[in-house]
């Protein structure tokens, strides 16, 4: 079949090469490296505090910083990451930041402009890319023009901003009564995002830190904010600004709607970490099911956005990788094999390389540990190791992907560019199971530098 662009059923639209194969760190900024304690709020936690006992909720603290991430920065070039995506850094008074005061300022406990372009600096000196966490779809309680509306009523000019469903302005404990807030929850009020005093001051913090040369923006909870908003307002300030800039957003399910060049370039993959979950950690092991699972994205989505797609195995909003492998670090691996080698964009949630453990939220949110001592070097030389087959290595970050094998709980797939080629074969079941090759001829084994032929018959694995 042929096709011209003009025949397509959506216009064509293509994506920054930056992000074509990039390998993500995610940085939730409150917990990441307390650099200043000169900044730290009050009441803040001892960073080593066992995360059993420590409050790590929303009102909790410990006094992590952007200079924490500017110490730190070796850290993620030891690594080899390619971008780095922060939670909220802007003006709020949780440890989250998802309740906004102020936009146009960074908060006073994570430190100012200043700081922020050092580590941009950093950043693009090693040519790193910086993503920020955009939350279009709500403000904070005490966000000026929401606090306006409380105070002044009906005669606010702010009426129009919110979703406000009688007067006066009341909320009951942390539940939004008169108003519609983000969940119910009264401290975050949904903004009516279609308001264009609401989106000229939106344009402001875009302008603002386009002119700083960021990367892009993941946006939160993208489905729930008027789409109108991302396509008519927010994708062409973006780009006409800078077509190198990403719009990722947060989304849970099938995205194919999302990914049409109206809106959004890429998504967070969370159907690419259900599928590694169901695979490699759930009974039965099979990889027939992981092959569909993950099938009915790659054939669904436009094919110029699937190297670009955020693929996740965990985040702030979920189990951390190592929880969810019930602690066991071969399978742990075996998670972070595919992550690394699979078609798209690895993202690493901060204390996953070094064996970090965490429940559902606020569990999953325990300060990074910097004592080595406590870390377990196994995973960390494993992450390092698959962090420098995806550099040395051009079909791994961009090349063609097709599966070889998915026999009972053996999965094999293969990624080609030109001369490059890299075949994969994971097997997350206590058995030993065995796989008949297609291709023939002599492999080395990435982790060992053992020579494997393949001519024909089976092989165990």
């Amino acid at each position: 079949y042929c096709f011209s662009k003009e025949s397509l059923p959506i216009s064509y639209f293509d994506l920054p090469d930056w992000s074509k194969g990039a390998t993500y760190y995610q940085i939730f900024p409150e917990r990441f490296a307390n650099g200043d304690p000169r900044n730290d709020p009050p009441n803040v936690q001892e960073w080593n505090a066992d995360p059993d006992y420590a409050n790590l909720g929303g009102d909790g603290f410990f006094g992590g910083d952007l200079k924490g991430i500017l110490d730190h920065f070796d850290h993620l070039l030891e690594l080899g990451v390619d971008a780095i995506y922060l939670n909220p850094i802007f003006e709020s008074p949780s440890s989250h930041k998802y309740d906004t005061e102020d936009y146009l300022k960074i908060d006073d406990n994570f430190g100012d402009d200043q700081l922020f372009e050092e580590l941009l600096t950093a950043a693009n000196d090693s040519d790193v890319k910086i993503i920020l966490d955009g939350v279009f779809n709500h403000t904070g309680y005490d966000f000026f023009a929401f606090k306006d509306l409380r105070e002044r009523g009906e005669e606010s000019p702010y009426v129009d901003w919110y979703f406000v469903k009688r007067f006066p302005i009341r909320k009951v404990q942390d539940r939004a009564m008169t108003y519609v807030g983000w969940n119910g929850y009264a401290y975050m009020p949904k903004i009516n995002a279609l308001n264009k005093d609401w989106q000229s001051y939106v344009e402001r913090l875009v302008r603002k830190f386009d002119c700083d040369g960021i990367g892009g923006w993941r946006l939160d909870v993208a489905t729930e904010v008027d789409p109108l908003f991302w396509t008519d307002f927010f994708r062409p300030l973006l780009k006409s600004l800078d077509d190198e800039m990403i719009l990722v957003a947060e989304f849970w399910g099938d995205a194919r709607s999302l990914l049409r060049g109206k809106s959004f370039d890429s998504v967070m993959n969370y159907p690419f970490k259900d599928a590694v979950v169901e695979y490699v950690f759930r009974a039965g092991n099979s990889a027939a099911k992981f092959a569909a699972m993950t099938n009915l994205y790659l054939n669904a989505y436009p094919p110029q956005t699937l190297h670009s797609l955020w693929n996740i195995l965990d985040s702030h909003d979920t189990e951390r990788i190592l929880t969810l492998a019930f602690n066991q670090i071969d399978l742990m691996k075996i998670a972070v094999a595919l992550q690394m080698t699979f078609i798209g964009s690895p993202v690493i949630y901060y204390g996953d390389e070094i064996g970090m453990k965490g429940g559902r939220d606020p569990e999953n949110r325990a300060p990074m540990i910097w004592d080595e001592e406590r870390w377990n070097h196994d995973v960390h030389d494993f992450y390092k190791a698959l962090l420098d087959l995806r550099r040395s290595h051009e079909s791994i970050r961009t090349g063609e992907y097709e599966v070889i094998a998915a026999e009972g709980p053996v999965f094999s797939f293969r990624r080609w560019k030109a001369t490059d080629e890299v075949i994969v074969i994971t097997n997350p079941s206590r058995e030993a199971a065995f796989f008949s090759p297609s291709m023939e001829g002599e492999f080395t084994e990435y982790l060992t530098g053992e020579t494997i032929s393949f001519f024909g018959g089976e092989i165990k694995v």
